[in-house]
Protein backbone atom coordinates (compact mmCIF):
# COMPACT_ATOMS: atom_id res chain seq x y z
CA UNK A 1 0.00 0.00 0.00
CA UNK A 2 2.98 2.28 0.54
CA UNK A 3 6.01 3.04 -1.56
CA UNK A 4 9.06 4.14 0.43
CA UNK A 5 11.24 6.93 -0.94
CA UNK A 6 14.20 8.76 0.57
CA UNK A 7 13.61 12.50 0.94
CA UNK A 8 17.32 13.40 0.93
CA UNK A 9 16.54 15.84 3.73
CA UNK A 10 19.76 17.19 5.25
CA UNK A 11 20.64 16.34 8.83
CA UNK A 12 21.34 19.64 10.60
CA UNK A 13 24.65 19.75 12.47
CA UNK A 14 24.14 19.71 16.22
CA UNK A 15 25.50 18.73 19.60
CA UNK A 16 23.36 15.62 19.85
CA UNK A 17 23.57 13.23 22.77
CA UNK A 18 22.02 10.23 21.01
CA UNK A 19 20.29 9.12 17.82
CA UNK A 20 16.82 7.58 17.53
CA UNK A 21 15.22 5.48 14.81
CA UNK A 22 11.81 3.82 14.89
CA UNK A 23 12.02 2.11 11.50
CA UNK A 24 14.65 0.31 9.47
CA UNK A 25 13.79 2.71 6.67
CA UNK A 26 15.00 5.59 8.81
CA UNK A 27 18.41 3.93 8.91
CA UNK A 28 18.42 2.92 5.23
CA UNK A 29 17.48 6.43 4.05
CA UNK A 30 19.59 8.48 6.46
CA UNK A 31 22.32 9.23 3.91
CA UNK A 32 25.84 10.46 4.47
CA UNK A 33 24.76 13.42 6.59
CA UNK A 34 24.16 11.02 9.47
CA UNK A 35 27.62 9.44 9.27
CA UNK A 36 29.27 11.81 11.78
CA UNK A 37 26.80 10.70 14.45
CA UNK A 38 27.50 6.96 14.28
CA UNK A 39 29.74 7.08 17.37
CA UNK A 40 26.77 8.33 19.42
CA UNK A 41 24.44 5.92 21.25
CA UNK A 42 21.70 4.72 18.90
CA UNK A 43 18.33 3.76 20.38
CA UNK A 44 15.82 2.02 18.15
CA UNK A 45 12.30 0.66 18.03
CA UNK A 46 12.12 -2.86 16.65
CA UNK A 47 14.47 -5.75 15.98
CA UNK A 48 14.39 -5.05 12.24
CA UNK A 49 15.56 -1.49 12.87
CA UNK A 50 18.42 -2.80 15.00
CA UNK A 51 19.38 -5.28 12.28
CA UNK A 52 19.40 -2.56 9.61
CA UNK A 53 21.47 -0.35 11.89
CA UNK A 54 24.15 -3.02 12.33
CA UNK A 55 24.25 -3.60 8.57
CA UNK A 56 24.95 0.12 8.08
CA UNK A 57 27.70 0.22 10.70
CA UNK A 58 25.71 1.57 13.63
CA UNK A 59 25.83 -0.01 17.08
CA UNK A 60 22.32 -0.15 18.56
CA UNK A 61 22.16 0.41 22.30
CA UNK A 62 18.60 0.42 23.63
CA UNK A 63 16.23 -1.73 21.53
CA UNK A 64 12.53 -2.01 22.36
CA UNK A 65 9.44 -3.27 20.58
CA UNK A 66 7.49 0.00 20.40
CA UNK A 67 7.43 3.62 21.52
CA UNK A 68 5.62 2.82 24.77
CA UNK A 69 8.32 0.30 25.66
CA UNK A 70 11.33 2.43 24.77
CA UNK A 71 10.21 5.67 26.45
CA UNK A 72 10.76 4.58 30.07
CA UNK A 73 14.14 3.13 29.12
CA UNK A 74 15.21 6.41 27.53
CA UNK A 75 13.96 8.44 30.48
CA UNK A 76 15.94 6.22 32.85
CA UNK A 77 19.11 6.46 30.74
CA UNK A 78 18.81 10.25 30.38
CA UNK A 79 17.55 11.73 33.66
CA UNK A 80 18.88 15.18 32.63
CA UNK A 81 17.67 16.99 29.49
CA UNK A 82 19.29 15.52 26.38
CA UNK A 83 19.26 16.35 22.68
CA UNK A 84 18.14 13.53 20.38
CA UNK A 85 18.54 13.31 16.62
CA UNK A 86 15.54 11.35 15.30
CA UNK A 87 15.90 9.74 11.85
CA UNK A 88 12.20 9.60 11.06
CA UNK A 89 9.55 9.09 8.44
CA UNK A 90 7.34 11.94 7.28
CA UNK A 91 4.11 10.19 8.35
CA UNK A 92 4.53 8.84 11.87
CA UNK A 93 2.99 8.56 15.28
CA UNK A 94 4.00 11.36 17.65
CA UNK A 95 4.25 9.25 20.81
CA UNK A 96 8.04 8.96 20.91
CA UNK A 97 8.74 12.65 20.33
CA UNK A 98 5.95 13.82 22.60
CA UNK A 99 7.02 11.52 25.41
CA UNK A 100 10.61 12.73 25.29
CA UNK A 101 9.70 16.40 25.03
CA UNK A 102 7.29 16.08 27.92
CA UNK A 103 10.23 14.77 29.95
CA UNK A 104 12.26 17.89 29.13
CA UNK A 105 14.35 16.56 26.26
CA UNK A 106 14.96 18.17 22.87
CA UNK A 107 14.18 16.13 19.76
CA UNK A 108 15.37 17.19 16.32
CA UNK A 109 13.38 15.06 13.90
CA UNK A 110 14.61 14.77 10.32
CA UNK A 111 12.17 13.27 7.81
CA UNK A 112 14.65 11.10 5.94
CA UNK A 113 11.98 9.05 4.15
CA UNK A 114 8.36 9.25 3.16
CA UNK A 115 5.77 6.57 2.54
CA UNK A 116 3.86 7.48 -0.61
CA UNK A 117 0.42 6.01 -1.09
CA UNK A 118 0.18 3.49 -3.91
CA UNK A 119 -2.03 4.65 -6.74
CA UNK A 120 -3.60 1.24 -7.33
CA UNK A 121 -3.49 -2.34 -6.15
CA UNK A 122 -0.87 -4.40 -7.92
CA UNK A 123 -2.29 -6.62 -10.66
CA UNK A 124 -1.21 -9.67 -8.64
CA UNK A 125 -3.07 -8.48 -5.53
CA UNK A 126 -6.15 -7.46 -7.52
CA UNK A 127 -6.34 -10.83 -9.29
CA UNK A 128 -5.81 -12.81 -6.06
CA UNK A 129 -8.53 -10.86 -4.23
CA UNK A 130 -10.95 -11.22 -7.10
CA UNK A 131 -10.33 -14.98 -7.30
CA UNK A 132 -10.74 -15.49 -3.56
CA UNK A 133 -7.17 -16.72 -3.21
CA UNK A 134 -6.38 -14.53 -0.18
CA UNK A 135 -7.55 -15.62 3.28
CA UNK A 136 -5.94 -13.15 5.69
CA UNK A 137 -4.87 -9.51 5.36
CA UNK A 138 -2.28 -8.10 7.78
CA UNK A 139 -2.59 -4.40 8.56
CA UNK A 140 0.49 -2.69 9.98
CA UNK A 141 -0.63 0.95 10.11
CA UNK A 142 -3.82 2.96 10.15
CA UNK A 143 -2.74 4.84 7.04
CA UNK A 144 -2.01 1.69 5.02
CA UNK A 145 -5.36 0.23 6.13
CA UNK A 146 -7.14 3.35 4.90
CA UNK A 147 -5.27 3.19 1.58
CA UNK A 148 -6.13 -0.51 1.21
CA UNK A 149 -9.81 0.21 1.67
CA UNK A 150 -9.71 3.04 -0.88
CA UNK A 151 -7.81 1.05 -3.51
CA UNK A 152 -9.98 -2.03 -3.05
CA UNK A 153 -13.05 0.15 -3.60
CA UNK A 154 -11.51 1.70 -6.70
CA UNK A 155 -10.86 -1.80 -8.05
CA UNK A 156 -14.47 -2.84 -7.40
CA UNK A 157 -13.46 -5.35 -4.73
CA UNK A 158 -15.21 -3.97 -1.65
CA UNK A 159 -17.59 -6.93 -1.46
CA UNK A 160 -14.68 -9.36 -1.27
CA UNK A 161 -13.19 -7.69 1.80
CA UNK A 162 -15.93 -8.95 4.09
CA UNK A 163 -14.98 -12.53 3.26
CA UNK A 164 -11.41 -12.06 4.45
CA UNK A 165 -9.89 -12.27 7.91
CA UNK A 166 -8.32 -8.96 8.86
CA UNK A 167 -5.60 -8.75 11.52
CA UNK A 168 -4.43 -5.34 12.76
CA UNK A 169 -1.35 -4.34 14.71
CA UNK A 170 -3.44 -2.31 17.19
CA UNK A 171 -6.90 -0.95 17.86
CA UNK A 172 -5.88 2.32 16.20
CA UNK A 173 -4.91 0.45 13.03
CA UNK A 174 -8.17 -1.49 13.17
CA UNK A 175 -10.36 1.63 13.48
CA UNK A 176 -10.89 2.41 9.75
CA UNK A 177 -11.49 -1.28 9.02
CA UNK A 178 -14.14 -1.53 11.71
CA UNK A 179 -15.70 1.71 10.47
CA UNK A 180 -16.02 0.02 7.09
CA UNK A 181 -18.00 -2.78 8.73
CA UNK A 182 -15.23 -5.38 8.65
CA UNK A 183 -14.48 -7.90 11.38
CA UNK A 184 -10.94 -7.36 12.68
CA UNK A 185 -8.67 -9.25 15.08
CA UNK A 186 -5.98 -7.26 16.89
CA UNK A 187 -2.53 -8.27 18.03
CA UNK A 188 -2.12 -8.52 21.80
CA UNK A 189 0.88 -6.18 21.57
CA UNK A 190 1.78 -3.76 18.74
CA UNK A 191 4.66 -5.66 17.18
CA UNK A 192 5.05 -8.04 14.26
CA UNK A 193 5.52 -11.15 16.37
CA UNK A 194 2.13 -10.67 18.04
CA UNK A 195 0.53 -9.71 14.73
CA UNK A 196 1.67 -12.97 13.16
CA UNK A 197 0.59 -14.90 16.27
CA UNK A 198 -2.90 -13.44 15.92
CA UNK A 199 -2.95 -14.41 12.25
CA UNK A 200 -1.83 -17.98 12.94
CA UNK A 201 -4.59 -18.32 15.54
CA UNK A 202 -7.12 -17.81 12.74
CA UNK A 203 -5.81 -20.68 10.63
Amino acid sequence: MLEIAATEAPVPPGAYDAVLASSAKGIDCAGTDAEPYKPLPLHVVGAKTAKAAREHGWRPDIVAGNADAILPLLRARYPAPAHFLYLAGRDRQAALETGLRDAGHVVTAVDVYEARAAEALSEEARAALAAGEIDIVLHYSRRSAEIFLRLASAAGLTAQLGRLAHVALSQDVAAPLKAAGLSVSCAEAPDEAHLLKAAVALL
